[in-house]
Formats: C-alpha cells, structure tokens, sequence
C-alpha cells in the first residue's frame, strides 16, 4: 500500500480507508452477507470516493499541479464507472455477481491511483519555488 502513496497524510489515509473498507465487504461477502450489505458498502464507498476526490483535487489545485484538468476529468469517468456498478449489484443474483462488482471498483480505484495519482505525487513533496 505505501508504494501508492503520494505523500499527502489526508489522501494517504483516504487511500488506506477505502482499502479497509474493501477488505471489510470482501470478508463479508466470504461470510455470506446479503445484497443490502453490499449495497450500503458500494454506497457509502461512493459518497467517500466523491469526498476524497473533492480533497485531492483541492490538492492538486494548491500545489499547482499543471494536469489538474486531465486528473479531474479521470475522477469523473471513475465516478460514472463505480456509479454504473452500482446498478448492476442492484439486479446481482448470486454472492459471485457481488464479488464481482466488489473487485472491479477496487480495481477500477487500484488503476487510478496506480497510473493516476502516482504522476502528481512528484508535485507533492516538491518546494513551490521549483513547481513554477
């Protein structure tokens, strides 16, 4: 986990929540938990996600980080994307289709801050006399 750092302690432990929270509803699921149970993780996971990209973009925006448009246009296809997810857990019929849905939206969130976050954590730990 500490290789997807970016080195913000507030984006860092957002990062490290939704990982928490991911391994809670997959542990779950291993135990049997029901639709509703799913259906509350991936909805609140949606409302911390749209929160956590408020604040990393509010980051970006302070830093000057010079793709910021480019970055909030990828949270916004992330978000339709875990969105779209949601409504296939509402017609899910088995644990399986569950699961899957589970794993494609920390897959989908893996991806981003693997190719994503990691191009602005440079801009992070960089002076602001050597960003301009």
């Amino acid at each position: 986990m500490e290789s997807l750092a970016v080195g913000d302690p507030l984006i860092d432990a957002q990062h490290r929540a939704f990982f928490d929270e991911v391994g809670a509803v997959v542990l779950a699921l291993a135990d049997g938990a029901s639709r509703a149970v799913v259906q509350r993780f991936h909805r609140d996971f949606i409302i911390s996600l749209a929160r956590h990209f408020r604040d990393e973009e509010l980051l970006l925006s302070r830093i000057h980080y010079p793709d910021l448009d480019h970055h909030q246009a990828e949270h916004r296809a992330l978000m339709a994307s875990v969105t779209a997810l949601a409504e296939i857990l509402a017609s899910a019929d088995s644990l399986a289709e569950m699961m899957v849905v589970v794993r494609n939206t920390i897959t989908t969130l893996i991806e981003h801050m693997a190719l994503e976050d990691m191009r602005y954590r440079r801009y992070v730990s960089q002076p602001q006399a050597e960003r301009w």
